[in-house]
């Protein structure tokens, strides 16, 4: 205590192991996770680990810089090299665009460190097979980023349908739905799915539908699927045209192993809409409804739960002490945002880093997120074709 009655706080004594991360990626996601590890300490109870922000590599140094020194990294460096094979980083985390996501995820499974990939796991099907393949010769823990898995109200929909609540699953019907290529004269810069790597509405947003698919009502066996582009040319600022050969729009009929059928739409051009996901799920005996604009609530239907005088559905707000992910601090009726999604899912990864925990079945694997990748290359076939495709004829065996 000092002579004014405070007492020192001593920082070098730690009550929980350290876990040094490094971060490739300093754009949208790489702000995103890097805000989330920063909240976990602080969102939870029990914290059995202390993650370090140790350093994030970027190609432009004034940016990597700037952002270094916005969140509290240690460090900054340009070359992702550097970054995977430094032995001082425990969780490699892989925000980078979608065409890095390969061969730095490789490099660092290779040197031993645990890695955390945003999704699409890669944009090549043989690329994303070889990194769940690897992420299994090597025996480290891998995570492909599917936030959505971990937000309370979708948890509590998993935990509802496990417990026989909605009975035997009939239909699963999901859609994700944007307008950032709606306008026909949009610059191409500025509609994120026809630039660069023009990975398509499909992989970009219909891949989270696709796992939750996976995450709540099973194994794909066949799709049936239709995709469409729009606008087949956009200017740049410069006025230079550019073909777009991503897909603006697709819808899909999926079939499932245990006799259910659904049914996901993607879209970039849907007017009005900014960010919205909605899926519900129709069993025997009750049915579910999530809307991501409304993520703290779950629509439930059970005909055991309701009397005959109310036939209909329960918004359930789901922020009890008694549901999946709450927050340390926050009391009952408090909702969480949509960053929490990360933070929760970052937070299981390092549970499952530092007590040597699956990261299966709550989290999604390289090998979940190959799976994704299977359907989506399904998809792509069928709309090629014009026919139904079996998945056991596109993916392999891990």
């Amino acid at each position: 205590m000092n002579q004014n009655g405070f007492y020192q706080v001593d920082y070098s004594i730690s009550d929980f192991p350290e876990v040094k991360i490094g971060t490739l990626g300093y754009g949208f996601m790489g702000q995103v996770h890097s805000n989330a590890f920063i909240k976990i300490p602080f969102s939870f109870s029990n914290p059995f680990s202390h993650p370090v922000l140790l350093a994030i590599c970027g190609r432009n140094q004034k940016k990597v810089e700037h952002i270094a020194r916005r969140f509290g990294y240690k460090e900054y460096c340009l070359d992702w090299q550097l970054l995977a094979k430094d032995p001082r980083i425990d969780i490699f985390d892989n925000c980078a665009p979608d065409d890095w996501h390969y061969l730095p995820s490789i490099v660092a499974m290779e040197n031993g460190k645990h890695v955390i990939c945003e999704k699409p796991l890669s944009i090549k099907l043989d690329e994303a097979f070889q990194m769940a393949q690897k992420a299994q010769e090597i025996g480290v823990k891998t995570m492909c980023c599917y936030n959505y898995r971990f937000l309370p109200a979708v948890q509590f929909a998993r935990r509802l349908i496990e417990q026989g609540i909605l009975g035997i699953i009939y239909q699963f019907r999901a859609k994700y739905l944007q307008q950032a290529g709606h306008n026909p004269f949009e610059l191409v810069e500025k509609v994120w799915y026809a630039h660069g790597t023009q990975s398509g509405t499909l992989m970009g947003i219909g891949s989270h539908i696709i796992d939750m698919a996976y995450f709540l009502v099973g194994e794909i066996t066949a799709v049936c699927g239709l995709k469409k582009t729009y606008n087949q040319i956009r200017k740049d600022s410069s006025g230079k045209a550019h073909p777009i050969s991503a897909d603006e729009c697709t819808i899909a009929i999926l079939e499932f192993k245990n006799g259910a059928v659904g049914t996901i739409e993607s879209s970039g051009v849907s007017t009005g809409r900014k960010n919205y996901q909605g899926w519900e799920i129709n069993g025997s005996k009750g049915s579910i409804v999530f809307d991501l604009e409304d993520l703290n609530h779950l629509q439930v239907y059970s005909t055991d739960a309701n009397s005959p005088k109310i036939l209909g559905f329960s918004n359930v707000l789901v922020t009890d002490a008694e549901h999946p992910l709450q927050i340390n601090y926050l009391p009952s009726g408090h909702n969480q945002g949509w960053e929490y999604g990360h933070v929760h899912a970052l937070h299981h990864f390092l549970d499952c880093v530092v007590n040597d925990k699956p990261v299966e079945p709550l989290g999604a694997s390289f090998q979940d997120g190959y799976r994704v990748q299977v359907v989506i290359e399904a998809i792509n076939q069928s709309s090629a074709k014009g026919k139904r495709v079996k998945i056991k004829e596109v993916g392999q065996d891990i």
